[in-house]
């Protein structure tokens, strides 16, 4: 739903690909799968560090170099066993560190709950999802930009299921919207009125998975409170009101996250929940897409 913010995502990346090559590793000679990833390939710069986008070409890849795996078959069970008990010793040794260097505080397949940690309770916050299932392919079980942080909600309610928009990549942005379907009847606080999504095909696939649809229709009192805003800052009282805080030394990014209570620009919707949302329903109300000041 939010793009993860790529400032320093390929120096962590990378510190995150030294830390899994380094680690022990004991297998069965012989194995072809795990010969094809290990020695056919550059395991750290092809698999480990595969770019987002070109996630789906690996799959193509393996899917060329192998096209009759027998799931069922013992050399398989035992790759794909084998790649998911490395998961889990990253899982434990690696991944909150991962997740405190990305400076994410926000699910970014909902961008509804807090995710971050602490670093004496490796039990408390982010799960990771593979956004392409490790089950289904173990060869990219370890892939840096195929774990996405997330929620245990989202984790638990994705499973397996495909879907198209991966948050290294991009978020909803524009492509999918929040709104209140019945602003006047939200106004006057009439029950006819829902939160919906306004969103393409592609987003569409997110939203099924997560079932954000249900979700934000619990946000009615959240959004509720920034329609009225929106109605109550008439541009020349807000403007009032950023003059006031500007008298007193606060910057105007500082002045809207005060007045309407989350973020508001692009980069930093990762930082508090429900910005997405917020953000989309001021537009909606006030067009700040079309102003430079409200």
């Amino acid at each position: 739903m939010i793009k993860i913010n790529d400032f320093n995502t390929q120096h962590i990346s990378c510190e995150y690909a030294d830390s899994v090559i380094k680690m022990e590793r004991h297998f069965k000679m012989g194995n072809r799968y795990l010969s094809y990833i290990l020695n056919e390939r550059n395991f750290r710069d092809d698999i480990v560090l595969c770019t987002p986008s070109k996630l789906i070409k690996v799959i193509e890849s393996f899917n060329l170099r192998f096209p009759d795996i027998d799931y069922d078959a013992e050399d398989w069970r035992y790759f794909r066993n084998y790649m998911i008990r490395q998961y889990e010793r990253v899982r434990k040794g690696i991944l909150h560190l991962v997740l405190n260097s990305l400076n994410l505080s926000v699910c970014p397949y909902c961008n509804r709950q807090y995710i971050f940690g602490t670093d004496n309770n490796r039990k408390v916050g982010a799960q990771f999802d593979h956004f392409y299932s490790k089950s289904k392919y173990p060869y990219l079980a370890l892939s840096f930009y195929n774990l996405i942080p997330c929620c245990p909600t989202c984790n638990k309610a994705k499973g397996e299921e495909c879907i198209e928009i991966n948050p290294y990549i991009e978020g909803f942005e524009n492509n999918g919207k929040l709104m209140v379907d019945s602003p006047l009847n939200c106004i006057l606080r009439n029950a006819d009125w829902e939160v919906k999504f306004k969103a393409d095909d592609r987003c569409k696939t997110n939203i099924q998975a997560f079932a954000l649809d249900e979700l934000y229709k619990k946000h009615k009192d959240y959004a509720h409170e920034i329609v009225l805003k929106s109605v109550a800052y008439q541009k020349g009282y807000y403007n009032d009101l950023k003059i006031s805080f500007r008298n007193i030394g606060i910057t105007d990014e500082t002045i809207e996250r005060i007045l309407w209570g989350n973020y508001l620009d692009n980069s930093q919707l990762s930082r508090r929940p429900l910005s997405k949302m917020t953000l989309d329903i001021i537009n909606q109300f006030l067009n700040l897409d079309d102003c430079d000041d409200i």
